[in-house]
């Protein structure tokens, strides 16, 4: 059991025994214990003491808990909006509790449904740990944690400012392992200033460059071809389907086109790639695209694409 928020602030996956001795240790235990059976908030009255307990879960399965601890007549204070989410780094989708689909603000047809990742990450700007954060989804370990900031922005306009963590399981779905990431988001009201780190593109800074008019840029994972997010500052394309969700087809490539993409991609360990390819559109139909592929050290010995195309008239 770790804390990775006490009164607002964040905390590094703090062990829970580390930072509470005693009584406290059974009163938080008792409180886990009872949420993680009944998935329903909790309260207690015990020699003077009075234990709130709110479970945060995402099909089915229990993250976390928001705790609170004080005297008998304390009052409680105000809960702050704290979201689950999970992210299957095989599938390259991500699913939110109804808490998720308040903070991003999601359309009420894509509530309630998994999604591709890259929805979340054009939602969302990231603090300078994106790159880890981006090792983590291309290249998952079991066990590995990590935390940062990002900001949400909103269909409102408006933007909120949350700390996230997650840690990475392994689970059986379908008869297969798949890696997730368990993860909670706590809104707060302000983060450190930085700047959302570059990729490195070959040994060169990517600097986010500005796309010439009509070109879109995606990052894309080698080992399954799927796509991790879009460039920042990249509109994604209305014509293309690439979202996951109920209300679009699935993404694909033309299986006649299959042969050029995987072309593309084995080819980037000697240069740059380019192609013309066929996706799937959001209206079923085939969108043949002219594409560019390059290849995007994440880490020492991870790598993953940076594909930029437009689409074909």
């Amino acid at each position: 059991m770790s804390i990775v928020n006490w009164g607002g602030r964040p905390r590094a996956f703090l062990p829970v025994k580390t930072a509470l001795k005693g009584s406290s240790i059974a009163r938080i235990d008792r409180a886990i214990t009872t949420v993680a059976e009944t998935r329903e908030p909790y309260s207690e009255s015990n020699q003077g003491y009075r234990v709130e307990a709110v479970p945060h879960v995402v099909g089915g399965r229990l993250h976390g808990i928001q705790y609170w601890s004080g005297h008998d007549g304390d009052a409680v204070p105000e809960r702050p909006l704290v979201a689950a989410w999970r992210v299957d780094f095989t599938t390259k989708t991500a699913l939110g509790s109804p808490e998720w689909a308040e903070m991003a603000d999601l359309p009420p047809e894509e509530r309630g449904q998994a999604a591709s990742l890259a929805t979340v990450f054009a939602q969302v700007t990231t603090d300078h740990r994106e790159s880890v954060a981006l090792k983590r989804i291309v290249a998952p370990q079991a066990g590995e944690t990590n935390q940062g900031f990002w900001t949400i922005k909103r269909r409102d306009g408006t933007e909120w400012q949350s700390h996230w963590s997650h840690r990475t399981v392994e689970e059986s779905i379908g008869g297969e392992t798949h890696l997730v990431g368990l993860g909670l988001s706590q809104r707060v009201q302000t983060q450190p200033d930085s700047e959302p780190e570059p990729f490195v593109l070959l040994e060169h800074r990517l600097i986010e460059a500005s796309s010439t008019p009509g070109e879109y840029q995606a990052i894309v994972d080698l080992d399954s071809l799927t796509l991790v997010r879009w460039r920042h500052g990249t509109t994604p394309p209305d014509r293309i389907a690439w979202r996951r969700i109920a209300t679009e087809p699935e993404p694909a490539v033309h299986p006649d086109d299959r042969p050029v993409m995987l072309a593309m991609a084995n080819g980037l360990s000697k240069s740059s790639t380019t192609g013309s390819l066929r996706v799937r559109g959001v209206d079923g139909e085939w969108v043949r695209i002219s594409a560019r592929a390059d290849l995007v050290p994440v880490d020492r010995n991870v790598t993953a694409a940076l594909v930029r195309f437009t689409i074909e008239s």
